[in-house]
């Protein structure tokens, strides 16, 4: 077995290790092993990275003689070697990478050194034997630059430095990916300590959490006009003074389509789609406490057209030049935003960026902002095992997500029938709610 698969399968394997563990005493054992294993760890890429700096080169040179050679006879011969002399050594390039790729998945059996020297035999037949191939090769090209282009680019020379683009920049990633794999790995290895440090565990959407179902009964999936997706997703329970409760965490990514009007250099404009990827975090849990309320801090989501019909406003002005409340009924947020639901909802705004409240109909929270929830960052690596392990072994709040479950919480004990307010705070109620307390005998029922 070649170097490079023993590699592969030494990290692959490290790799489904961090998958499969369930506590923190595992993720330790992967660190252990890394630092004590018996195989090679790291790449051989010598002939790869060789390729990735002439792909390099190539293209910064193409630029510079395609404009060059129109003007500059003495740059010509360079010119030719690089552009026009692309028929036999691109295809030896692509095919070198290719057959790397091959390699390390155990495809190919003969060594890299022999596959490389095969593919310049080759190329040398097809040059000897095949005399119609550059013009194949630069119609190929000019083909292939055109359609990726959408109709921009139907020059040869401007295709091939197209080309020479796309191919140079997935190399650079690709092979530092490879060469970085300590650090990534190292990444999951701290997001999984800190989800079990803090109670959370990675899961796949149940039906009810799955996008289409989220869209149906909650307006904050309703965001952007392109494609939508929950990124990611997490369960774990809060258990409080008052409340205990189940709860999901995610990441939900969503595009915006907007049209952008530029200049095509001919004294007129063109215009174009430009599609912007905006993300947002937060929790889902059941909340028996209050239903068919909206709480937006950001006015991004239309709710003409939704289930709250009745805006509100509070004797607040610090809290209605923040939020926008529409409900069910006005009752229903009359019963709900109580003078210390409202600083509650204040302080959320104050350490959230564009929070968004939402109990839907069925009685069911959704809490959500554009703050990313899990910004832990690690100190070490897999490239330091030993710091690494004393690290993992650790524990790692996640601020934000504490944060956000005390703010539930709260939401939850100020909302609780059973929760028995200050008698100094039932006097500074709403108008509204304090005629239905009387109606109700100073009793509300959420």
């Amino acid at each position: 077995m070649q170097h490079n698969q023993k590699v592969a399968q030494h990290i692959a394997k490290l790799r489904s290790d961090v998958d499969a563990a369930t506590s923190q005493d595992d993720l330790l054992e992967v660190i252990t092993q890394v630092k004590h294993h018996p195989g090679p760890l790291d790449y051989r890429d010598k002939i790869t990275h060789s390729v990735k700096w002439l792909l390099i080169s190539a293209c910064v040179l193409c630029i510079f003689f395609i404009f060059m050679r129109l003007w500059y006879q003495q740059v010509e011969p360079l010119a030719k070697l690089v552009i026009d002399d692309s028929c036999y050594w691109l295809p030896v390039a692509l095919s070198t990478l290719l057959a790397s790729f091959c390699h390390e998945r155990g495809w190919l059996p003969v060594p890299m050194v022999v596959s490389f020297t095969l593919l310049v035999a080759a190329m040398a037949l097809v040059t000897i034997y095949v005399p119609e191939w550059p013009e194949a090769y630069w119609t190929a090209l000019r083909i292939f630059g055109y359609v990726i282009s959408v109709g921009e680019i139907d020059n040869q020379q401007f295709a091939l430095w197209f080309i020479l683009i796309i191919t140079s920049s997935i190399t650079w990633v690709w092979l530092d990916y490879r060469a970085n794999w300590r650090k990534h790995l190292s990444d999951k290895i701290f997001l999984c300590d800190a989800l079990f440090n803090n109670g959370l565990k990675q899961t796949k959407p149940a039906p009810e959490d799955k996008l289409d179902a989220l869209v149906k009964q909650f307006a904050e999936f309703r965001r952007g006009s392109g494609t939508r997706d929950i990124e990611q997703m997490f369960a774990g329970q809060y258990q409080g003074e008052q409340h205990s409760f189940n709860y999901k965490l995610y990441h939900f990514q969503y595009t915006i389509k907007r049209t952008q009007t530029s200049s095509d250099g001919n004294g007129g404009y063109k215009t174009k789609t430009v599609h912007e990827h905006r993300d947002r975090y937060g929790m889902l849990l059941d909340f028996p406490f209050a239903n068919g309320l909206c709480l937006d801090a950001e006015d991004e989501v239309k709710l003409k057209d939704s289930v709250y019909a009745e805006k509100y406003q509070t004797e607040s002005n610090a809290f209605n030049d923040i939020y926008r409340v529409q409900a069910c009924d006005k009752l229903t947020a009359a019963r709900f935003l109580t003078p210390a639901m409202i600083e509650t909802l204040l302080d959320l705004n104050r350490n959230f960026i564009s929070p968004m409240v939402e109990i839907a109909p069925d009685g069911r929270l959704c809490i959500a902002s554009t703050s990313k929830l899990i910004i832990e960052k690690r100190k070490h690596s897999l490239a330091k095992p030993d710091e690494f392990y004393q690290e993992i072994a650790g524990h790692t709040e996640l601020k934000r997500v504490q944060k956000l479950l005390a703010a539930v919480h709260e939401l939850m004990r100020l909302s609780d029938n059973n929760f028995v307010r200050n008698p100094k705070e039932s006097v500074n109620l709403n108008p509204l709610t304090q005629i239905k307390n009387s109606e109700n005998n100073a009793h509300v029922s959420l």
